[in-house]
């Protein structure tokens, strides 16, 4: 079965995707959340550069009002065993800077999808499913 081996062989691994914001509470969880659902396609994981211990309540109704699932996830700094660092990632997307705290990942390709930080204002987060939906379907 050649052809069987052929398209084996044109099947490259999974893109490796990871999403980093500030807190990793808010639009972080919900592009791996969404992507997790969306992009069977992808392997991906999501951190903050200063992780806030806990994801927004908010955010999580909203994910879950559109059948999104947050098991196994939980608010994580970009050391934890899970993510192991910029090392391993084809593509870092970062949310939006906070403080211009976006990690620097020389070698590596980071696009910046500059959502709102939901953290100060709620009243975002349908706006950031929103734009992280369209984002992670164009991924």
């Amino acid at each position: 079965m050649a052809g069987e081996e052929e398209g084996a062989a044109a099947n490259p691994p999974p893109k490796r995707v990871l999403f980093v914001c500030g807190h990793n509470a808010g639009r972080s969880i919900a592009a791996e959340a969404v992507a997790r659902a969306t992009r069977p396609d992808l392997v991906v994981a999501s951190a903050g550069t200063k992780p806030g211990g806990s994801i927004n309540p908010l955010m999580a109704a909203e994910l879950t009002k559109r059948s999104y699932s947050l098991e196994g996830m939980f608010s994580k700094p970009l050391e934890d065993p899970t993510v192991n660092g910029l090392d391993s990632w084809d593509l870092i997307v970062t949310m939006g800077c906070m403080d211009n705290s976006c990690p620097f990942a020389p070698g590596k390709t980071v696009v910046d999808w500059g959502l709102p930080d939901p953290h100060g204002d709620a009243s975002v987060i349908p706006e950031v499913v929103d734009r992280v939906e369209e984002h992670v379907k164009a991924l």
